[in-house]
């Protein structure tokens, strides 16, 4: 694991010199052949294009070895927050991140690939926008311009066939330029953002601990090319200045600001949202699956494990901050996670029909059963608990232990008043829900209807996470470690983070209340939060199939 975070660390940073070096781009393609003027060369070479508003965009096209009377699609991959484009096959991308990896077997397959740099990343100009579809989703268009201009591309009714890849702010400018874009064929957005202010501001809530985060990742990485009048009203929001014109601007840069207000995604898409990812949960990604559904566009929906994962409360056993994982179970199978993007951009780009075949149109838990009858459940009794304390849920790195040793002393089985509630000072509050008799997933996005009593100060935020336990064993398990916040004034009827477990015979499922999250920290009402919670929650329930017997 260290030895994997410095070699990511070590990549960046040279990256980071490498940027900073005099490139040669180069305003139309170099013509680079072998073999009389045959065949086209494999390499690699830098080029700009102009936006409207006198902004260089640049970019690095990776060449594919083919004939020079042939034709082949282009695959543009787009990065991440703070990060730049693979401007080299030895890179951060290149090396370390999936989609980079993906995007240069492309190159070796035959696609023609540019990976560019947004504004106010790398060498491309302007500031950090957070995809506004009039700069960074539009300056897509310019690079599809200039490669139609200079590149032999594959036609479809004399328009370029095009694909695009890329996770979390490079999946969110795919999702905008699909928007404005008819010759964008197919796109894979990787754990993107559907509406970027309920996901930076869930229930009004900032996710203080992501927030400050990114803004240090963009100082650190892109210092003079950040917005401050942005950082500034983001800083402003998370210490309770209310700035209608902030969460404007994050809704209008977010697909939900376009879908059914007559401006349609014009591509198909693979989304592949992240379980543990709580920047962007599950739930933005059934969000998107809907928007594109109604545009009459294929969609398919493959979750991974992780995601975005905020360092100093999520680990990862891969690269810090953003891991995608190398394989998925989907219908009972395990796929290999960059084989299955493949085949879908083959499928979509190059007609291979077969490939296409081998892309699930839906896959959550990896049970095809569970997953072809999804359901959004009946609602049931929450019934009322109290949470006494700000400071409750602070202490479980330390308290959690004590669980499994308490647990010694009690029986190995669900006890008869299983589902009593208990509330909550220093440890969350519990209310459970359901100990099944078979095999059952809860897999989907549970919806939640509050009321609230007993609350001692106006505006009490409470943290509400699905979790399981087995009495008479260890402790509890967060489920995809999600958590929803929401502030203690009621009724509200609203979604929790979207999660993917089994539960078994003998475990409990429930509901955990606190005071205080590391997903948000400094963003709670203090240590004096108390509040009553009751009301109703429906659970995506589905049997699952049963568990192969251990030999």
């Amino acid at each position: 694991m260290m030895s994997l975070f410095l070699r990511a660390l070590a990549l960046v940073l040279g990256t980071l010199l490498l940027s900073g070096c005099v490139l040669s781009y180069h305003e139309s393609a170099p013509r680079k052949t072998l073999r009389n003027g045959t065949l086209l060369k494999q390499t690699y070479y830098h080029a700009e294009t102009t936006a409207e508003d006198g902004t260089k965009i640049r970019f690095t096209v990776y060449q594919p070895r083919m004939r020079t009377d042939h034709t082949t699609p282009l695959l543009i991959h787009a990065h991440g927050y703070g990060l730049s484009r693979m401007a080299r096959p030895l890179s951060f991308y290149g090396t370390l991140l999936p989609p980079g990896e993906i995007a240069l077997q492309a190159w070796h397959d035959g696609y023609f690939v540019i990976s560019y740099d947004q504004r106010g990343h790398g060498s491309t100009g302007d500031s950090v926008g957070l995809i506004r579809p009039d700069k960074e989703a539009d300056d897509v268009s310019r690079i599809i311009d200039w490669a139609v201009r200079n590149l032999p591309l594959a036609t479809d009714n004399n328009d370029p066939v095009v694909g695009m890849l890329g996770e979390s702010y490079g999946g969110a400018v795919q999702l905008l330029a699909s928007t404005r874009d008819a010759r964008i064929d197919a796109i894979v957005p990787i754990t993107a953002w559907y509406n970027l202010d309920q996901a930076l501001f869930p229930n009004g809530v900032p996710k203080t601990s992501w927030i400050t985060f990114l803004g240090a990742i963009g100082y650190v990485f892109n210092p003079f090319h950040m917005d401050n009048g942005m950082s500034g009203e983001l800083i402003g929001e998370m210490f309770g200045n209310n700035n209608p014109h902030l969460r404007k601007t994050l809704q209008n840069n977010s697909l939900s600001a376009h879908c059914g207000n007559g401006v349609w995604p014009k591509a198909d898409a693979l989304l592949m949202p992240g379980m543990r990812d709580v920047l962007f949960p599950y739930n933005q990604s059934v969000d998107i699956q809907r928007c594109f559904k109604m545009a009459g566009k294929d969609v398919r929906l493959v979750a991974i494990a992780d995601g975005h994962l905020l360092p100093g409360s999520q680990w990862s056993t891969g690269t810090p901050v953003w891991e995608m994982q190398d394989e998925v179970s989907c219908g009972g199978k395990t796929l290999q996670t960059a084989a299955l993007i493949r085949d879908w951009l083959d499928g979509k780009l190059r007609g291979d029909e077969k490939a296409l075949a081998r892309v699930p149109h839906f896959c959550l838990t990896g049970d095809e059963l569970a997953d072809a009858r999804q359901q959004i459940g009946e609602w049931q009794e929450l019934r009322p608990v109290h949470v006494g304390s700000g400071m409750s849920g602070q202490f479980e790195l330390l308290l959690k232990p004590l669980d499994h040793v308490g647990n010694w002393l009690r029986p190995a089985h669900v006890p008869a008043n299983w589902d009593k509630p208990h509330n909550g000072w220093i440890r969350p509050a519990r209310v459970p829900l359901l100990a099944p008799k078979e095999s059952t997933w809860v897999a989907g996005v549970p919806r939640i209807a509050l009321t609230f009593s007993h609350t001692d100060r106006d505006d009490p935020v409470l943290y509400l996470r699905l979790a399981k336990w087995r009495p008479g064993s260890g402790s509890y398990t967060v489920l995809n470690q999600q958590v929803t916040p929401v502030h203690a004034k009621g009724p509200l009827e609203f979604e929790l983070g979207g999660v993917s477990a089994r539960i078994e015979p003998g475990e409990v499922l429930g509901l955990l209340v606190t005071g205080w999250n590391s997903q948000f920290r400094f963003a709670g009402s203090g240590s004096a939060t108390d509040a009553t919670v009751a009301g109703r929650i429906a659970l995506p329930l589905v049997s699952a199939v049963p568990a192969p017997a251990q030999p």
